[in-house]
């Protein structure tokens, strides 16, 4: 709890930054989330948030997968 103020002044202080990252992805139609091991659930998360945020198309995928394909069963 005391942490949380300086939390809110820093986040407060990234607006031209937050602004600047919005202005370059704003028109995208896809986004492409990826992650390795333990962060594959977050990119499949992160995906899902901007999908419902947004609107925009937007696929978690797993890392390796990107450089050696998908793996056959």
């Amino acid at each position: 709890m005391d942490a949380i103020p300086s939390k809110v002044e820093f986040t407060l202080k990234s607006d031209e930054q937050t602004k600047n990252i919005a202005t370059v992805y704003k028109d995208v139609s896809n986004c492409l989330f990826l992650g390795r091991g333990i962060n594959f659930p977050v990119a499949l998360e992160g995906a899902l948030k901007l999908k419902e945020i947004s609107y925009i198309h937007a696929e978690g995928y797993p890392a390796a997968e990107m450089k050696h394909g998908p793996g056959l069963l």
